[in-house]
């Protein structure tokens, strides 16, 4: 399976916007998710955007759209970039024209309005991109009720974890407390955990499969060549998110905290496969 691209925080912002309607490519939706899960930055935007777009969503009734709605509105728009007629294509071709090759000292003495021309194409990229989300948007509104039932969804399910992520940080900020990051091998299933100084733990889950019947994901903590110790037992909803707080026998850095799916509550040895894991680390290291 291809890994997801790795994003800076501007990508990852100026994605946002396409992103919350989901009119992104499949790579592309696995690369933000993959940056946001990751990023010390929440990226409020994303959040916010996605509001917005649920407020639209339920300021229009959804109605089945034409047939080959679609295609038409992304086909016009595709032409419209390639033969110029939107203003930010013109002035990108500018941009690369009045940076043309030249000598070393010619490149020295233009410096400051490449600088300048450099910003100007960035805030062009922007425009481009917000015009092209309208577009999207068109698309979104017509569509059937379902997106708006997911998309409330996932806001939801975004929210809920960045509040765990928030609960966890103020334990972070204490003395004494070590952190980890915990995934699992295709990224699909990652999280933030952290250990106070008194052994107290506080998980943030996301990507997790919901539990059934008597099932939990049981957490564990791993001190070098020693046994997996329990340390808590917590369920997980239709959203894939999980706030849990445990207690671990140890808040030295370098302990490994996982995660398993376990039957019932009170295992005393984990049942593989590890679902997620992660070492400790001082957050100052």
């Amino acid at each position: 399976m291809t890994e997801p691209r790795v994003l800076t925080c501007d990508e990852a912002r100026d994605l946002a916007p396409l992103f919350a309607i989901r009119a992104l490519e499949p790579a592309d939706m696995a690369a933000v998710r993959q940056h946001l899960a990751g990023c010390s930055d929440a990226h409020p935007e994303t959040l916010e955007l996605g509001e917005a777009a649920t407020a639209l969503l339920d300021t229009v009734e959804p109605v089945q759209p034409p047939a080959g709605l679609k295609s038409r509105l992304l086909a016009a728009a595709a032409a419209d970039l390639s033969e110029g007629r939107h203003p930010s294509v013109s002035s990108a071709a500018s941009a690369v024209a009045s940076v043309a090759p030249a000598t070393p000292g010619a490149l020295a003495a233009a410096a400051p309005a490449n600088v300048i021309d450099l910003a100007a194409a960035r805030e062009r990229r922007r425009g481009r991109l917000s015009w092209l989300v309208a577009v999207a948007a068109v698309i979104a509104v017509v569509a059937l009720g379902g997106l708006n039932l997911s998309l409330r969804s996932e806001l939801g399910a975004a929210q809920a974890y960045q509040d765990g992520v928030n609960r966890a940080l103020d334990l972070a900020a204490q003395p004494g407390s070590v952190t980890a990051l915990l995934a699992n091998a295709d990224g699909s299933v990652s999280g933030f955990g952290v250990v106070g100084a008194d052994g107290t733990v506080r998980l943030t889950m996301r990507g997790l499969g919901p539990t059934t019947g008597s099932q939990v994901y049981t957490a564990w903590a791993i001190e070098g060549d020693g046994a997996p110790v329990p340390i808590g037992d917590f369920t997980v909803g239709a959203n894939g998110v999980a706030t849990a707080t445990a207690k671990s026998p140890t808040a030295a850095p370098g302990a490994t905290l996982a995660l398993t799916l376990e039957p019932t509550r009170g295992a005393t040895a984990p049942t593989l496969p590890i679902v997620a894991a992660g070492v400790t680390r001082d957050p100052a290291g």
